[in-house]
């Protein structure tokens, strides 16, 4: 019986031998995976660090503030001029606008002339506060030359502002500054414009 035992005992060595090999393989396979998991995530955070930081323009650590030295009164002179004039925005509307039918149409010659930097919309408004008509943004080269008022009004003069809101070009569109230019309306209860 002895002889028998040491043989069954051997067979289950054996099937317990093969069960931590298996064990062991299954931990090893394991560890395996989550390392080149982590060896994987690694190198994507190193890539995507090291595009966003390729992206990016750096600034040079040797640049000086201010102007480059030698520049002639006259160079300095032309150069605060442009920026000036980079800066100022050229509107245009009709001082005196008719309208027909109560405000049905009339001619308000709102313009955004192409050497101007900056997009506008305008607001007209009475003197009563009330907004009688908004534009969209118009960029510049563009005009708008008929419109309706937004409100019906009797016949007669309203003393009313036009309100440019200019924004910049790009894909922000930040509000940028606002010019007013009083003018009047002028309201009619007929026909004026040929269609």
């Amino acid at each position: 019986m002895e002889v028998q035992d040491t043989a069954a005992q051997a067979v289950v060595r054996k099937k317990r031998k093969k069960k931590k090999k298996k064990g062991w393989l299954l931990w090893l396979l394991i560890i395996l995976i989550l390392l080149l998991l982590v060896i994987g995530l690694g190198y994507f955070a190193y890539g995507l660090l090291n595009e966003r930081a390729k992206s990016r323009l750096a600034r040079d650590e040797s640049a000086l503030g201010g102007m480059l030295p030698g520049k002639t009164p006259e160079e300095i002179g032309d150069l605060l001029n442009a920026k000036v004039e980079e800066g100022m925005v050229n509107i245009g509307i009709q001082g005196s606008p008719i309208f027909e039918y109560g405000g049905k149409k009339g001619r308000l010659g709102i313009e955004n002339i192409a050497a101007n930097h900056y997009s506008f919309r305008v607001d007209l408004i009475l003197e009563d506060g009330s907004m009688v008509y908004q534009s969209g943004l118009i960029d510049p080269g563009y005009y708008i030359e008929y419109v309706e008022l937004n409100k019906t009004l009797a016949p007669g003069a309203y003393p009313a502002t036009a309100v440019f809101t200019t924004y910049s070009l790009d894909e922000s569109e930040d509000k940028i500054a606002e010019a007013k230019v009083e003018l009047t309306l002028y309201v009619t209860d007929g026909q004026f414009f040929k269609e």
